[in-house]
């Protein structure tokens, strides 16, 4: 499993990839700082799960997946964009696409463990 985490807060960006690699150990955590670095990944590698905030300084979320929707979807990756605000704004953004789930920046690391289950679970 490959997943894709686009974040361009250091600190936020290594906790999740040390609480996933603390909990699995068949998953590889592909990162990018900011969104011109995940789309170059997005273009090169087939994920499993991407996560992407949506606030980084060169490219929206959710101008990043708009722009790569076709290839995430062919290649049937789950989708999570968050944000510490404006969720209402971001999910009407998001409407056309309704595989990307739109999560609150301040869930719970519990909850991709969740997402992470579930997509296993999913794809056994």
């Amino acid at each position: 499993m490959n997943i894709l985490i686009a974040e361009d807060d250091f600190g936020v960006r290594d906790t999740l990839k040390d609480f996933i690699e603390f909990l699995y150990d068949d998953i590889s955590i592909h990162e990018a700082a900011n969104g011109e670095e995940a789309s170059k990944q997005i273009s090169e590698y087939q994920f499993s799960i991407m996560i992407t905030d949506q606030m980084m300084p060169d490219i929206k979320g959710s101008e990043l997946i708009g722009k790569h929707i076709d290839k995430l979807t062919r290649d049937g990756t789950w989708i999570y964009v968050y944000s510490g605000q404006m969720g209402e704004e971001l999910e009407e953004h998001l409407k056309a696409y309704d595989q990307v789930k739109v999560i609150d920046k301040f869930t719970n690391p519990m909850f991709f463990k969740e997402i992470i289950d579930s997509y296993i679970s999913h794809h056994s």
